[in-house]
């Protein structure tokens, strides 16, 4: 957090200064909007786990350590608690578990190409990674938001992080924009 601030100020410093070209602000400017996208997906995503999973469950797994009377019942309440972490994570989706795999290598692979951005060469790799992270964080959304999950003893979590993740509509509209474009309208 305190980074994201530093660079922010050295950006708005630069602005300020005007010692950054207006062409070199605009050629970046894209490239902070796809930031941004990252940063509120990870985020959304760490705020979800952390608070509503990890914190929930373990204030949970407190309270019937405390009532338990034997280690088998504590046994018993780890592994539920484990099982609700997996669970509640969809870490055991295999889909979504391998989409937020690649989700987070592309933010990590955005973030080496920005820091050594010499090349036009660079600029091709940040429209890859930009694009694949659209397909990737819209596919993310429309499986999550898929009838098969909505039906499912998570349902509650994941109308949970479904409304961290898309309060604004941002996901929805992005996600109806690029299966517009992959699936074409049948003709009239």
């Amino acid at each position: 957090m305190h980074q994201d601030h530093a660079d922010f100020a050295r950006h708005h410093n630069d602005r300020m200064n005007h010692s950054t070209s207006q062409p070199r602000r605009q050629h970046f400017r894209p490239m902070w909007h796809v930031r941004e996208h990252m940063a509120f997906l990870i985020r959304n995503l760490q705020f979800y786990i952390q608070v509503d999973v990890v914190e929930s469950q373990w204030d949970f797994l407190q309270s019937h350590i405390q009532n338990s009377n034997d280690f088998t019942e504590l046994v018993t309440f780890h592994q539920e608690y484990l099982s609700a972490l997996i669970s509640q994570s969809f870490l055991d989706i295999g889909s979504v578990s391998r989409i937020l795999g690649s989700i987070m290598t592309l933010c990590l692979q955005f973030c080496w190409t920005i820091e050594n951005q010499e090349s036009s060469q660079n600029t091709c790799e940040l429209e890859r990674i930009t694009e694949e992270f659209n397909k990737k964080s819209n596919s993310l959304y429309t499986i999550l938001r898929s009838s098969r999950l909505a039906g499912s003893q998570r349902a509650p979590f994941l109308r949970r992080f479904l409304l961290r993740m898309n309060f604004n509509s941002f996901f929805e509209a992005t996600a109806r924009g690029v299966l517009n474009v992959v699936r074409p309208r049948p003709s009239q």
